[in-house]
């Protein structure tokens, strides 16, 4: 077959693959003497960018490469045709652009190491160290003391706070036992509840047991209760049948039953900011 009428079925199958190899072995040589092969070299072209909107890259700069050395004829709309070539180009670089893989560069990354301690039951976090130790003396205060900020989010919860902190021990002296006084100084509530800003009291908690069903532990609950009377303070004594399972939301049921309605912050909530005194003009 002859090599004309081998790239013209080439080009009309549209193998332009084997179309530039058939084209490099035999017309290049003779193509800038011999019209004929360059006029199947554009057709090639049109045909090429007829067929496929994002030809080969390759291929188009063989063509473009090939119409810049005379050795294929650019058609009468050549400008136009360079131009579409170009923009072909430039359209299938941007899209391998944005096929390219992921970024596998090194990142710099943090490790982060959780460290957990096992033991026997009875553990706070404070008792790795040799001074510091837990606000709560018991997990059941740590749960009492969760439900009575949720059920009283209004008001500052503290826990094991000191009696003589929110009552004084000198005005109600009468009513402790002298024989009890050194021990009244150091008493401690398991929660009270205050005023957020003023600081002022408003109820106290205590958490029984067992252990307060001695008669020497009901003599001093005794005597505090009569303290905590004489200073107008509400105290509530609550009593978990299993100190060791209650949990917060048991707690906040008996909060809402047995505390809230007796409860009664009076004039408890005031300002006591002062202000400036507005004095007349002389």
């Amino acid at each position: 077959m002859d090599l004309s009428n081998l790239l013209t079925v080439l080009c009309e199958q549209g193998q332009f693959q084997a179309f530039r190899t058939a084209f490099d072995w035999g017309a290049t040589s003779q193509a800038g003497q011999n019209a004929a092969y360059r006029r199947i070299g554009r057709r090639a072209l049109e045909a090429l960018l007829d067929r496929h909107p994002h030809p080969d890259t390759d291929l188009l700069r063989w063509f473009a490469e090939r119409i810049d050395q005379g050795v294929i004829e650019p058609s009468a709309s050549a400008h136009d045709q360079l131009s579409r070539l170009e923009s072909q180009l430039r359209l299938h670089a941007e899209s391998r652009q944005r096929r390219k893989p992921p970024d596998r560069s090194v990142l710099s990354v943090k490790r982060v190491v959780q460290l957990s301690w096992f033991g026997t039951a009875g553990f706070q976090a404070s008792d790795q160290y040799s001074v510091k130790t837990c606000v709560f003396r018991s997990p059941q205060e740590r749960t009492f003391y969760r439900a009575l900020r949720e059920r009283f989010p209004g008001l500052l919860a503290l826990p094991n706070y000191p009696l003589d902190q929110i009552a004084s021990l000198d005005m109600l002296r009468t009513h402790i036992d002298p024989n009890s006084r050194p021990y009244a100084a150091s008493w401690r509530l398991d929660a009270v509840l205050v005023t957020p800003i003023e600081g002022d009291p408003v109820a106290c908690f205590e958490l029984d047991s067992r252990l307060h069903d001695s008669e020497q532990q009901a003599a001093r609950d005794a005597m505090r209760n009569q303290l905590l009377a004489a200073a107008a303070l509400p105290l509530f004594r609550l009593r978990s049948q299993d100190p060791t399972s209650t949990t917060v939301d048991e707690w906040y049921q008996l909060l809402t039953e047995e505390v809230l309605p007796k409860l009664d912050t009076g004039d408890r909530i005031r300002n006591r900011d002062t202000h400036a005194t507005l004095v007349p003009l002389t």
